[in-house]
């Protein structure tokens, strides 16, 4: 059985993410029937995270459930908070906000200060806060979560701690700082990142330098988000690519192209996660607008601010509101909701 676990696990870091799913579920089985409970456990925990790399959502969810309710990972803070992570990102992916909150609440309990977990924890409740429009009440979470960032060595967990802090000064209006921790966080990206991670990451920090009307660096980093999209993205992370390129265009007075890219990302928007879908349409909304295309534009603003509404996301679709009220078309609010981009 350890020697089939150590092979799925070859399977999924080679990128055999189906052949590993039906290796670990047959290892689950059986360990079961064994009564090898440790086994079976890591087995499990296996499969979910392959799972989420597949994209079954619905299977996803009921290995994390299955998880949580097992009586393993009652007895040990450490695997409760890891698995409470992982469904609470989840569940902020699917556009389930307030669940997310209450999980990664839960995950902090009884975790020691100097674990890994704990800053999982942190870094989880800080993005579902920020998704959710909690900014004012996620300010000493914040400092926590830089506090202990500062005391990991370079990494993925240190770069993805940086990246939710700058997304949160972004939103409280400290941009500078914003765009500081956000190009550290690029700068610590590393091998042990997925390319999901890397791309999402990219995304982010170059819809905060435009947001903060750097263009240069945007089209920096829109570039090097696109050369990673070719060689190893998915179609969700071109959709991504598109909804950036029609920002880019937008800014430049490019009407034309931005039109052009937000087709092509709405072509493809149904393999997005719901607040991403929001930020597509928000995006094409933008660009209608500016081609003078009102009905369109309209409609692709209702689209965004339904789809921010449904997960809870309230803050963000008041924005997207008020702008859809401004006449000239220009972003309204403190902080673009398009920009706050989280893990």
């Amino acid at each position: 059985m350890v020697g089939r676990l150590i092979a799925a696990r070859s399977l999924q870091a080679a990128g055999d993410l189906a052949r590993a799913r039906e290796e670990l579920l047959d290892v689950v089985r059986q360990a079961g029937d064994s009564g090898l409970d440790e086994i079976r456990w890591e087995a499990g925990w296996e499969l979910a995270l392959v799972l989420g790399r597949l994209g079954r959502d619905e299977e996803h969810e009921e290995a994390l459930r299955s998880l949580l309710a097992d009586p393993l990972t009652g007895s040990s803070p450490l695997l409760r908070a890891r698995v409470a992570v992982e469904t609470a990102d989840m569940l902020r992916r699917t556009g389930r906000l307030s669940e997310s909150v209450r999980l990664a609440e839960e995950a902090l309990e009884g975790v020691p200060a100097d674990a890994a977990e704990r800053v999982q924890a942190q870094i989880s409740l800080l993005s579902g806060r920020l998704e959710s429009g909690e900014w004012e009440r996620a300010a000493g979470l914040c400092e926590e979560l830089l506090a202990s960032a500062e005391t990991l060595p370079p990494g993925q967990l240190r770069a993805t701690a940086l990246w939710v802090a700058a997304e949160h000064r972004f939103a409280m209006g400290d941009t500078e700082q914003a765009l500081t921790l956000v190009d550290r966080a690029v700068s610590l990206t590393g091998p042990d990142a997925g390319t999901g991670t890397r791309v999402r990451m990219l995304w982010a920090a170059a819809l905060l330098h435009l947001a903060a009307g750097r263009d240069d660096t945007a089209d920096a980093l829109t570039e090097r988000t696109g050369q990673t999209v070719t060689v190893l993205g998915t179609p969700a992370d071109a959709a991504r690519l598109a909804m950036l390129r029609t920002l880019t265009a937008y800014r430049r007075g490019d009407v034309e192209d931005a039109l052009e890219q937000a087709r092509t990302a709405a072509a493809t928007d149904a393999e997005l996660p719901p607040l991403d879908r929001a930020r597509c349409a928000l995006a094409g909304a933008r660009a209608q607008r500016a081609a003078g295309h009102r009905s369109a534009a309209e409609a692709g603003y209702r689209t965004a601010a339904a789809l921010y509404e449904t997960a809870g996301a309230f803050r963000s679709a008041a924005a997207v509101w008020r702008e859809l009220s401004v006449p000239d078309g220009a972003p309204s609010g403190a902080a673009d909701p398009l920009a706050v981009v989280t893990p």
